[in-house]
């Protein structure tokens, strides 16, 4: 299931509340599309001494051209650099530079540079208010904080000359051992190059963060030739499941009208037939749409996201009953998938018989122990535990959302409700406990600040 935290496309679902627990930015989860890009990482990974199953995909509902990383082998991925790279060997760069800097522990550096920041910050707000008495108008306190916390942001983010080139140096060796040209990293930097005469306000997010030199330009170019390494040695699956991933951003994210105009009929390729089945369902044509997304699956019998993505234009046109048996498909065919888990539970809940409710219980509990930390799972297992009559374990897992999402003053009171009910000893009744704990410790920490 494509999903939209924060900011909706037209097939989105998911929570405001999802988006502040990952950070107060827009966020897209789906699973096709983060499994390619992990299959992508592992390799580099593995060649950097690092564990791919650390890596945690998040993608950035975002335009411009930018890709970054931070503490907790995190990588962020703006769609915009998915869409703009036109071959999956650009994406394969960015991402070993990222993993360079991880490597060369320019990542904990700015961990640390981030408690003299938050320390600086106290002191441009003191700034702003001094300015705000001096002048009597109140936008001057506004004025000079955020002009202060501007450069302190921009500086936290950018990356030196000299760890820009270290990380190309072990960028260009993990591609080496993996048998990857870096012909498509030299062409990522040739787009910023391009931009380098823009004014700074026109340029995108990366070319701001990672400084780009003409030498840093010439080492990689230098790389190319003399590596020895085909361009032709990217993997064959890797660019058809990077066309797959193109076509479905752009489904998506781009109208429908700029999407079949992409796609045109013409176009019977794979990738080309799943934008326009995406555009369709936009449109909300959902018979064409669905016979669509039928021939992919004529084609590639059992493949799990043209499933769910059939059971999402079929429950979201109303026809529930017929969006069970594809969501079902999916996870049989991708079981440890939670996104596509989530997608069966909300189509059983909606349809919402004794069996359906436990169904889809058994769905988002294996979700949860994929993916424990992503709030809207414990949300609609509350859904699901409270419409089949079990209020203290669905009070239980409304009080793990709360205080995933920062509702503690909620999370306390469904922790307390759950209390009343969950068995003396149980593990649900130990962890009701200790989030009624946080939560109190929390709610006080926010008092005192006051």
């Amino acid at each position: 299931m494509f999903l939209a935290l924060a900011m909706g496309a037209s097939a989105a679902v998911g929570t405001a509340e999802d988006a502040r627990a990952a950070g107060r930015i827009s966020l897209i989860r789906d699973s096709e599309i983060e499994n390619t890009i992990h299959a992508f990482a592992a390799p580099l990974l593995r060649a950097a001494d690092l564990d791919p199953t650390g890596l945690k995909i998040h993608l950035v509902k975002d335009a411009s051209l930018n890709a970054f990383v931070t503490h907790g082998m995190n990588l962020f991925l703006h769609t915009g650099l998915l869409m703009r790279a036109e071959d999956p060997s650009e994406v394969v760069g960015v991402m070993a530079h990222e993993f360079g800097h991880i490597v060369g522990g320019h990542v904990i550096l700015r961990e640390q540079q981030i408690e003299a920041t938050q320390r600086n910050l106290w002191l441009s707000y003191l700034a702003g208010a001094a300015a705000a008495l001096a002048t009597g108008r109140g936008d001057a306190f506004a004025g000079v904080a955020l002009g202060v916390q501007s450069g302190m942001v921009e500086n936290l983010m950018a990356f030196s000359r000299s760890e820009e080139s270290q990380a190309d140096q072990s960028a260009t060796e993990f591609m080496d051992k993996v048998g990857i040209s870096c012909a498509g990293l030299l062409k990522f930097m040739r787009i910023l190059e391009n931009q380098e005469l823009l004014i700074t306000a026109r340029q995108d997010p990366y070319l701001r963060t990672h400084p780009l030199t003409r030498d840093r330009v010439a080492f990689i170019e230098n790389h190319v030739k003399t590596a020895g390494i085909s361009e032709s040695g990217m993997p064959a699956a890797w660019r058809v499941a990077y066309a797959r991933l193109r076509a479905k951003l752009f489904g998506f994210l781009e109208s429908p009208a700029r999407t079949l105009q992409r796609y045109p009929e013409s176009d019977t390729g794979i990738p080309g037939r799943y934008g326009r089945a995406i555009a369709l369902y936009r449109q909300a044509d959902t018979d064409a749409a669905v016979k669509m997304i039928d021939g992919l699956l004529k084609d590639i019998p059992g493949d799990p996201y043209f499933l769910e993505l059939k059971g999402q234009v079929l429950f979201e046109a109303g026809d529930v009953e017929d969006s069970i048996p594809p969501y079902r498909a999916s996870v049989r065919a991708s079981p440890h998938d939670a996104p596509l888990q989530l997608g069966l539970a909300r189509a059983l809940i909606a349809r919402g018989g004794v069996a359906d409710l436990k169904e889809a219980e058994k769905a988002l509990e294996q979700a949860l122990r994929d993916e424990p930390e992503t709030p809207s799972y414990w949300k609609q297992l509350a859904i699901a535990r409270g419409r089949g009559g079990e209020e203290a374990t669905a009070s239980y897992a409304m009080a793990e959302y709360a205080l995933r999402t920062g509702r503690n003053a909620e999370a306390r009171f469904h922790a307390d409700k759950a209390l009343q009910g969950l068995p003396a000893g149980s593990p649900a009744r130990l962890r009701a406990e200790d989030i009624k704990a946080e939560a109190e410790r929390l709610i006080d920490i926010a008092k005192k600040k006051k």
